[in-house]
């Protein structure tokens, strides 16, 4: 007697373990884009050179992320919707892939003064590459189980990470390979031609290997309107999809305050120690290479032990260790717990040594960065499986949708936190007060979600 053939959770059968993997690897493309253009690089490159002043340009671009995040949160569930009324999934990761990397190429002629130039390449490949992955995820519940969602999200976001540190790598090395032209800040502006390629190069194993879902027959203008007529009805049943809707609100909440956590923790390290940039460098890269580990196993929890339960577990550790994290301070441990001088040179034991070769003498610094590490670890896991939790929650039939809805609300509030953490530390005068807005996101996040069920939740019924 033979066993059946495993189901997706969209109900079909399920992906070859080579298109499951192609389908991760995708984000081994993308990830690099997000970390070297909008984190890292680019953005650096745009502040001080392009505009050429780090404030009007720090200023400028943040009116761009925020401009960008408007209209990926307002075309985020019109463009999910119309996913599910056409069916096919590939053709919009292939359209929005194609624009977004356009974009990125046309940043190697941001040249300093080129102000329009840069802001509209850089807005144009954010909403792009967003769009690409509205449809991107809406793929997972059709390709895998129930039982391996968890681990396929988990190594997708770990290959992110992943493709993000092999490009750092290769940028940092351009200028010792005689690749680039003797033209004024060639290996700033070649950051964006690099991921462009890399992107380009990297997403092809999806549309080779992974399948994609059935087309529906349709005509683009009934897709069209079968999708927007969908839309206001699922906005309208809300009321149905209660679970799911607090769920979203939760994770937009716990996910404001982590992504928080990258944008301002060298900023803190650096006010707080007086690290210098490399330095600040160094600790982020630690911590990416902790959250891409983390992200595999962490996915392999989720498998076991549910998406609910892992991010739980991961929001109370994260909130704990980062609590004590920032009660570090140059000369202080635990908020304000006076050490000698003799004892804070001396450092860890063990890890200590390591630590002071590459640039990190003190005992405080140690701690302060031991805690960020272990805090690091449940990064990852909290973000795989909150995309892994919607795939469980939601209707497979509607699975694009609520996709969109998910970058909505990922979208919806992502300048609350920050903006809390600005008044808050100018309301104080104090960098910690500031920092801990984060802490008070990630609990009530985790509060809500205590309110959420690990169920899927039918279609409502038609009428």
């Amino acid at each position: 007697m033979s066993l059946s053939a495993p189901k997706s959770l969209a109900g079909g059968a399920v992906a070859s373990r080579p298109g499951q993997l192609a389908w991760a690897f995708y984000e081994f493309a993308t990830g690099p884009y997000f970390i070297m253009i909008n984190i890292f690089v680019f953005a650096a490159y745009f502040a001080k050179n392009v505009v050429g002043d780090p404030v009007e340009g720090q200023a400028l671009w943040g009116y761009l992320q925020g401009g960008a995040g408007l209209a990926i949160a307002l075309a985020s569930p019109i463009l999910g919707a119309l996913s599910d009324a056409a069916g096919p999934r590939k053709p919009g990761i292939a359209l929005f892939t194609l624009l977004g990397t356009a974009a990125m190429a046309g940043l190697w002629l941001a040249e300093p003064g080129a102000i329009a130039l840069a802001a509209g390449c850089v807005v144009m490949a954010s909403v792009m590459m967003e769009f690409a992955g509205v449809y991107h995820q809406a793929l997972l519940p059709g390709i895998v189980s129930h039982r391996r969602v968890g681990g396929l999200s988990g190594l997708g976001y770990a290959l992110s990470f992943l493709g993000a540190m092999l490009t750092f790598a290769v940028w940092l090395a351009l200028p010792q390979s005689a690749l680039l032209p003797d033209v004024a800040f060639a290996h700033e502006r070649s950051v964006g031609l690099l991921v462009a390629a890399w992107c380009l190069t990297f997403a092809l194993p999806l549309f080779l290997l992974t399948p994609d879902m059935a087309s529906r027959g349709l005509a683009t203008t009934r897709v069209v309107q079968n999708s927007l007529r969908t839309l206001r009805k699922t906005l309208a049943k809300l009321p149905y999809f209660a679970n799911i809707a607090r769920y979203l609100i939760a994770r937009m909440i716990y996910y404001d305050g982590l992504n928080a956590v990258f944008i301002f923790i060298g900023i803190y390290a650096s006010g707080v120690f007086g690290w210098s940039t490399g330095q600040v460098g160094v600790y982020g890269l630690i911590i990416i290479i902790v959250a891409a580990v983390s992200a595999i196993f962490g996915g392999l929890a989720d498998d076991r032990f549910g998406s609910r339960t892992t991010i739980l577990v991961s929001l109370a550790a994260f909130t704990l260790l980062l609590t004590f994290a920032i009660s570090m301070s140059q000369d202080t441990l635990f908020f304000g717990m006076p050490i000698s001088p003799e004892a804070n040179a001396a450092g860890l034991p063990v890890i200590g040594p390591a630590l002071a070769a590459i640039g990190f003498p003190n005992l405080t610094e140690h701690m302060f960065i031991l805690f960020g590490v272990l805090s690091g670890i449940f990064v990852g896991p909290a973000q795989a499986s909150s995309r892994t939790m919607l795939a469980r929650i939601a209707p497979p039939s509607m699975i694009g949708e609520f996709f969109g809805l998910y970058t909505l609300t990922g979208k919806a509030t992502s300048f609350l936190a920050p903006t809390l953490i600005g008044v808050m530390t100018a309301a104080t005068g104090n960098q910690r007060a500031g920092f801990a807005v984060i802490l008070v996101f990630t609990t009530i996040g985790f509060a809500l979600l205590l309110t959420v069920r690990e169920e899927q939740t039918d279609a409502p019924p038609e009428g």
